[in-house]
């Protein structure tokens, strides 16, 4: 039973988002085709997806709503993550007769350079691989050891808090009760939706996972979602590093160090992102804080970084300027603003006007009023939120 629980977990908290991510990864520029982004992209799709779908049948379904929400998610998430497969395996066989070194296609960006590629005005020298020194590779190893030092303890100290009494148990009745947010918590008495809680389904999806798995949704919560969530965080920062730093890729895991370092040690008040992220891993609230809003400032770091790139090697790494592949942040920026949905009210205000905020300064510094349109639909999610938020 143990055994099937972790093969459970294996397979939807990684094998099948790592399988969506593949979808979206073919929209991305050369230079993002990474395991990591990768990785992030798949849970975007995934948040997005759940989203759709649990409002859907917590609305309009009275009885047994969750069965069916877990029967129709299960069943999309399986169908794209099959795809994202397949569409990766015929890249490879098609990219195969070009090239008999799969490693480079399942990892772009670690091919070591050469001194013809770097001599040669074709070479697109991000995609090479960096030589870290020993001294970095150090540096690595600490911030590694500090990763694991957190999660170590954000399972074996479990912190409870007060809010659990309602959002570990909304999770809990979803996977027991088969209920979406029509029991009360606190009573265990029937209630109408609460609109403010019901919108912010991240403790149903947190029940979802315990019920594919078959482990208890506290476990879950408790255990799980901190061995999921953290080290996901740090892949938003590492990203954010990438292009901070520039040229000075090998001060990578000395920011990491900083950035890990500071949030072990940023418990100045019960209100800090790093005491969500560290304490209360499992709510939404902490969600906001470390995945949505530091995505929102990765995507506008990227994008301000893309207007700086020259012409050719810019043309280059987009496949020949693909309007769609130039256009990939703000796809992403649309998926994350459906996913802040899953997260709390506050996910969908403070990311909004937060890219509202990047957008008319990206604006500034481009002049190119294109950006009005772009932003305005890569916020159309929020605005439809809003909608049910004042209708229901």
């Amino acid at each position: 039973m143990v055994v099937l629980s972790a093969l459970a977990l294996i397979l939807w908290l990684f094998i099948v988002p790592m399988g969506m991510g593949l979808l979206i990864q073919k929209i991305l520029p050369t230079t993002k085709k990474t395991i990591g982004i990768n990785f992030l992209c798949g849970y975007l799709l995934s948040f997005a997806v759940f989203e759709v779908i649990a409002i859907w049948c917590m609305i309009r379904i009275q009885y047994g709503a969750f069965h069916k929400c877990t029967i129709v998610f299960a069943s999309i998430e399986g169908i794209l993550a099959i795809a994202g497969y397949a569409s990766k395996i015929w890249e490879i066989q098609r990219e195969y007769d070009k090239n008999s070194n799969l490693f480079y296609l399942f990892f772009p960006g670690d091919e070591r350079s050469k001194p013809e590629a770097l001599m040669s005005p074709r070479t697109d020298v991000r995609v090479m691989k960096f030589q870290y020194t020993r001294e970095s590779l150090l540096y690595w190893g600490i911030f590694f050891l500090i990763v694991l030092f957190q999660l170590y303890k954000a399972v074996t100290m479990a912190p409870f808090d007060g809010d659990d009494s309602y959002y570990v148990v909304e999770s809990l009745l979803a996977q027991q009760a088969d209920v979406m947010n029509t029991i009360l918590p606190y009573t265990g008495s029937s209630t109408a939706l609460d609109i403010r809680h019901a919108m912010a389904v991240f403790p149903l999806w947190i029940a979802f996972i315990a019920k594919m798995s078959g482990i208890h949704a506290t476990i879950v919560s408790h255990t799980i979602m901190p061995l999921l969530i953290i080290p996901m965080v740090y892949l938003i920062y590492l990203e954010m590093g990438r292009i901070l730093l520039g040229v000075r890729q090998d001060m990578i895991p000395v920011y990491m160090i900083f950035i890990s370092v500071f949030t072990m040690f940023g418990n100045t008040s019960i209100y800090t992102p790093e005491t969500f992220l560290m304490m209360r891993t499992w709510q939404g609230k902490a969600m906001v804080a470390n995945f949505v809003i530091p995505f929102v400032i990765w995507l506008f770091l990227w994008m301000f970084d893309d207007c700086r790139k020259p012409g050719f090697l810019w043309k280059e790494e987009t496949a020949g300027g693909l309007r769609i592949v130039r256009n990939s942040t703000w796809l992403l920026l649309f998926f994350l603003n459906m996913a802040a949905g899953i997260m709390s009210s506050m996910g969908i205000i403070f990311g909004t006007a937060l890219a509202g905020l990047f957008s008319f300064l990206l604006l500034i510094y481009t002049r190119d009023f294109r950006i009005i349109p772009k932003a305005l639909l890569s916020v159309i999610p929020t605005g439809v939120y809003l909608l049910i938020y004042t209708s229901l």
